[in-house]
C-alpha cells in the first residue's frame, strides 16, 4: 500500500490535501494553487517542504482542473473566450480559498489565525485576487502571476497578434466592471503592510513582469514598513519557476507566517 502522508479531506464539498497536520498541530497555513493544465497533485512537492518547515499546507483542485473539469475548453491558453472564462476560474478560485478558511477550524479544528498562499501562473494569479478579496490571508508569495488583468489580456492580445480593433471582441467590455470589483490593481489600499513577495521571470512572454511592475507600483504607497513588500525579477527566466524562486518564496512563507510579528 502507497503511504500517504497528508490528511485527505472533503472541506465545504472541496477536496483537499492537507500536509503537516500531525507534524505541526496549530501551526500556521499556507494554501497553494496550482497552475492552469494542472491539479492538487501539482502543488504536492510544494507542500511537502512547506509541511518540512513546520506549516501547516493545503492543495486542492481550482476550479475547471483536476477532478473538477467540467469543459477543458475554458482552460486553453487563448481563444475568443479566454478573458471572460479565465477570470471566472481564477474569481472561483479566490472564493474557494475564503470558504477553505471559513471551514477549516469548524471541520477539521484547523486554527487560521495565521494564514499564506503561494502559487504558480494561474495560481499566483487566484493568490493575490484572494489577499484582494480576505484580508485573513496575511502573507502571499505568488510565482510567475499577475494582478493587472486588463493589462495581461492587453500584453497576451499582442503576442497572439490580435488587430486592436479586435480586442473588444475577446475582452468584452461587460466584463471589465467584473475586473474593476475585485482585481488587485483596483484596490492596491487592502495590501497596505501585509509581506507580499512578487516573482516574476524578466523573459516571460505569457505573463510579463510588466504586470506586477505595475501592481508592485500601485500599492507601495500603502506600506510602511518596505520590507514586507518585494518584487524580484528573475533575469533570462519566461514562464517558469526555477528552484531559486521556489526556495525564495518559501523562505518568504517561513519567514513572516513563524518568525515574524504581523
Amino acid at each position: 500500500m502507497q503511504h500517504v502522508d497528508y490528511l485527505p479531506a472533503c472541506v465545504g464539498g472541496l477536496e483537499l490535501a492537507i500536509f503537516g497536520t500531525n507534524t505541526n498541530p496549530g501551526a500556521p497555513i499556507v494554501i497553494f494553487a496550482h497552475g492552469r493544465t494542472g491539479s492538487m497533485h501539482s502543488s504536492f512537492g510544494y507542500c511537502r517542504e512547506l509541511a518540512q518547515a513546520g506549516l501547516i499546507s493545503i492543495a486542492f483542485d481550482q476550479r475547471n482542473h483536476g477532478r473538477r473539469i467540467v469543459d477543458p475548453r475554458c482552460s486553453q491558453p487563448w481563444n475568443i473566450h479566454r478573458a471572460s472564462d479565465m477570470y471566472g476560474l481564477l474569481l472561483g478560485g479566490a472564493m474557494d480559498v475564503g470558504l477553505i478558511i471559513d471551514m477549516l477550524p469548524a471541520r477539521l479544528g484547523i486554527i487560521t489565525d495565521r494564514v499564506g498562499m503561494s502559487g504558480i501562473s494561474m495560481g499566483g494569479h487566484a493568490t493575490l485576487l484572494a489577499m484582494t478579496m480576505d484580508s485573513r490571508i496575511q502573507v502571499g508569495a505568488p510565482m510567475i502571476a499577475s494582478g493587472d488583468y486588463r493589462r495581461l489580456m492587453e500584453l497576451r492580445a499582442v503576442e497572439n497578434k490580435l488587430p486592436p480593433e479586435e480586442f473588444t471582441r475577446y475582452y468584452p467590455d461587460a466584463l471589465q466592471p467584473l475586473v474593476d470589483k475585485y482585481d488587485p490593481i483596483t484596490h492596491p489600499e487592502r495590501f497596505a503592510d501585509r509581506p507580499l513577495l512578487l516573482s516574476n521571470g524578466e523573459a516571460d512572454t505569457l505573463v510579463q513582469i510588466e504586470c506586477n511592475q505595475r501592481l508592485e507600483a500601485a500599492i507601495r504607497p500603502y506600506y510602511t514598513q518596505a520590507e514586507r513588500l518585494s518584487l524580484v525579477p528573475y533575469p533570462g527566466v519566461g514562464h517558469a519557476v526555477p528552484t531559486e524562486m521556489w526556495q525564495t518564496a518559501k523562505t518568504w512563507l517561513i519567514r513572516w507566517l513563524l518568525h515574524e510579528s504581523l
